[in-house]
């Protein structure tokens, strides 16, 4: 992946890939999250070229009353998973998460709980069902400081 830099994105460049990745199988095909536009919100890719093929959303938004940064929106192109594009933006993320927050958290897919379990994160409370998406979740939580 030496070759694959992150880069900034706006909402909008990151609503193709989320849809593409995490609506195409889910009842809402909603894309645009209340949190893209919170002021301090910042998007993060990686590029192939024009192409954006991996994107992620982080949010300033306290946890259980810290400071702290929600993680939204995840996805990396589905012919590229498991080349190491999503670790490569998720340690991006955190790092530049590291410098406003204490903690990150997110409600993640329990498709995806061992590649966040993988990277320091941890599992708080019992799973759910999103109502948006119909599918199993559980709140993670990643300590930064």
């Amino acid at each position: 992946m030496s070759d694959h830099v992150v880069v900034e994105l706006t909402a909008d460049e990151t609503y193709p890939l989320r849809l593409a990745v995490l609506r195409g199988d889910t009842p809402s095909k909603v894309v645009s999250f209340d949190q893209d536009l919170l002021p301090g919100t910042f998007h993060l890719g990686v590029r192939d070229g024009r192409d954006v093929i991996a994107v992620s959303t982080w949010a300033p938004l306290p946890h259980h009353d810290l400071p702290a940064v929600q993680l939204r929106g995840m996805a990396t192109a589905a012919h590229l998973q498991g080349h190491g594009l999503g670790s490569l933006l998720l340690e991006a993320g955190c790092m530049r998460g590291a410098t406003i927050a204490e903690l990150v958290w997110a409600r993640a897919r329990d498709t995806a709980l061992a590649f966040y379990l993988g990277h320091g994160f941890t599992v708080e409370g019992d799973g759910f069902i999103d109502e948006q998406t119909q599918k199993p979740h559980h709140l993670i939580v990643r300590r930064l400081t």
